[in-house]
């Protein structure tokens, strides 16, 4: 697999593209599930832990719908993961052997399948808007684990795609969950409704007493690329960082509370603890201040530290009231106080419910354009914290040239690129 030009792309403005891809246009494309039909093949392109976790919620979320083909770079990482959904969800697992697919251009062979209506994107996000180009492409609706990219390149194309899909009439659901659990929804709400007065700033935090989850000791059978893939997170080009691949959720929150996204920003950030070749390249704290444009700020936090004090969801500060939201509940305080009642979720199984519903219906859903946005806002605060610059928003979504693609795609030598230092990175 050789990398894809992202000149062309690298041209739109990307505003202008965002809003045009906004829409689903329900328009017929090649693959798109027939409504009044009874199955849903889907295909996973990715089985690692969390994409067999998306798997079984995909599965679990309706009736009718089966797992017909898998793609991975690695035969363990299929085993494991057919075992454990064959386990949780065994009358839906129909993945013949020769619907086995492995390399780096799995994916595309997956992409081959006539009857394959849903595709599951669920790599390491370095690979993903590639990915999402050619199935859009392919015609296939798609579930899109996040974040969508980690380079702004990377975010242009997937915008193109977004905009693509929107043409196509093909659903493309996102794996920002949140907006679909109930106690944000409720709380979301009432923030419209004004019950904690005019937004004066927000936050945004994963302060994670946790280290990687992904982390391996390097066996000596593994190249370099073989390494740093089984230890993804580790890795800029892979991952965007943690601050990227986790934050993405809370900082979508915040784009979604204030209906915008932020003018500038400027970063902190850096390693202490996580130091040594091992951890790879990536920081494990940042601290990033953003700016919406009409008096708005936004404060994020995120660490991957051991031995800390823990907090990770979102504060809403307002002129009447204070809200806080995470996975388990959400509550009001000042002039109108409130607390959720109902059972929190964290919003996945209602998310590909939603997703399995809009093919059946005909119905599309795009969420490409939000996740670009949540994604580049966590890729600018990144940038800035890696080089020690502030960074506007209009230069990082259309002029930046950073782009993480490594030259080539193949089991060998890649050397790791060296840990950003503030003030000497540059700013690409």
């Amino acid at each position: 697999m050789t990398r894809n030009s992202g000149d062309s792309v690298s041209r739109r403005e990307f505003n202008k593209t965002v809003a045009a891809a906004g829409v689903g246009l329900a328009i017929p494309a090649s693959g798109v599930f027939a409504s009044g039909s009874d199955t849903i093949r889907v295909a996973m392109v990715g089985c690692g832990e969390r994409g067999t976790v998306d798997a079984v919620y995909c599965l679990k979320s309706a009736p009718g719908v089966e797992l017909v083909a898998v793609a991975d770079l690695f035969p363990d990482r299929i085993e494991a993961s057919l075992a454990k959904l064959r386990q949780e969800v065994p009358d839906q697992v129909k993945v013949a052997p020769e619907r086995v697919f492995l390399g780096f251009d799995a994916y595309e062979k997956v992409l081959a399948l006539d009857d394959v209506n849903l595709v599951m994107l669920l790599t390491p996000p370095g690979f993903r808007p590639q990915m999402v180009a050619a199935a859009v492409e392919a015609g296939k609706h798609l579930f899109v684990e996040k974040p969508g990219a980690v380079d702004p390149v990377g975010v242009r194309t997937l915008v193109a795609a977004t905009e693509r899909a929107a043409e196509k009439g093909l659903s493309l659901v996102v794996g920002t969950q949140q907006r679909y659990a109930p106690q944000y929804l409720e709380l979301i709400q009432r923030l419209r409704d004004g019950q904690i007065g005019e937004l004066t700033h927000l936050e945004a935090l994963w302060i994670g007493d946790m280290e990687l989850w992904h982390y391996h000791d390097r066996q000596p059978s593994w190249s370099d690329m073989e390494w740093q893939i089984r230890c993804w997170p580790l890795f800029t080009w892979l991952s965007g960082d943690h601050y990227v691949e986790q934050l993405v959720h809370n900082l979508d929150v915040v784009n979604w509370v204030a209906d915008a996204t932020p003018v500038v920003c400027q970063g902190l950030g850096g390693r202490q603890v996580r130091t040594g070749p091992e951890f790879g390249n990536i920081f494990d704290h940042f601290a990033v201040r953003y700016e919406y444009g009409n008096g708005l700020t936004m404060f994020a936090m995120a660490t991957q530290q051991r031995g800390i004090s823990t907090r990770v969801g979102n504060v809403l500060h307002g002129t009447k009231g204070t809200a806080q939201v995470n996975r388990a509940t959400a509550t009001i305080t000042g002039e109108s106080p409130w607390e959720f009642t109902g059972d929190g979720s964290s919003g996945d199984l209602e998310m590909h419910a939603a997703l399995i519903r809009s093919i059946r219906e005909g119905r599309p859903i795009n969420e490409g354009v939000r996740l670009a946005e949540a994604t580049m806002t966590g890729i600018m605060g990144r940038m800035s914290a890696y080089t020690g610059r502030a960074l506007k928003w209009d230069w990082a979504t259309k002029a930046s040239e950073l782009d993480l693609r490594p030259a080539r795609y193949e089991l060998g030598p890649l050397p790791v690129a060296a840990v950003a230092m503030p003030g000497r990175t540059p700013l690409v």
